[in-house]
């Protein structure tokens, strides 16, 4: 495969991992932004809104999920457009492009596999207002959100690697 068509699946790939986050993950993230929302109105003294928490929750959860689409979508055009070889002119390959995105793609990964390393261990949270222990097993959303974040993590090193092995030829 040419570094066009690997700039392509590896965009793909993670386009479609983003999304599968983000579905994955939509519950617990509607869940602390109307936490983050609350604590904030907390500590700046605004009062709390007279109305039930449980309709905002869904929409913030349904926004996320079509986000979510969105991003599997695009990912899997991307790996259409691969296929069918469109869109492929756009991609600059070698020489000092591929070096510079090698560094970054490889620095970028380095960051997220050292920020999931420092944040290994999970504090107890709320989910639907029933405390989880550290030790209770992830809903199965979050588990999958959890291997689609490692796995990009090893995607942006891997191809990181590869176009700084590219970029030194």
């Amino acid at each position: 495969m040419n570094l066009a068509r690997e700039w392509f699946a590896f965009a793909g790939a993670l386009f479609a991992l983003m999304g599968v986050s983000l579905v994955g993950g939509a519950r617990r993230s509607a869940e602390d932004a109307l936490s983050w929302e609350r604590q904030w109105r907390a500590a700046v003294g605004v009062p709390d809104p007279a109305r039930d928490d449980e309709p905002r929750r869904r929409r913030i959860e349904l926004f996320y999920r079509f986000g979510g689409l969105f991003f599997i979508g695009l990912g899997i055009g991307m790996f259409i457009s691969m296929a069918m070889g469109r869109g492929l002119f756009i991609v600059e390959t070698g020489g000092r492009n591929a070096l510079y995105a090698g560094a970054f793609f490889t620095v970028c990964g380095s960051v997220l596999a050292l920020n999931a390393w420092l944040r290994r261990r999970r504090a107890p949270r709320f989910l639907e207002g029933e405390l989880l222990a550290a030790d209770a097993p992830l809903p199965l959303g979050e588990r999958v959100a959890a291997w689609c974040h490692r796995a990009m993590v090893i995607l942006l090193l891997a191809f990181g690697v590869r176009l700084l092995r590219e970029g030194l030829r």
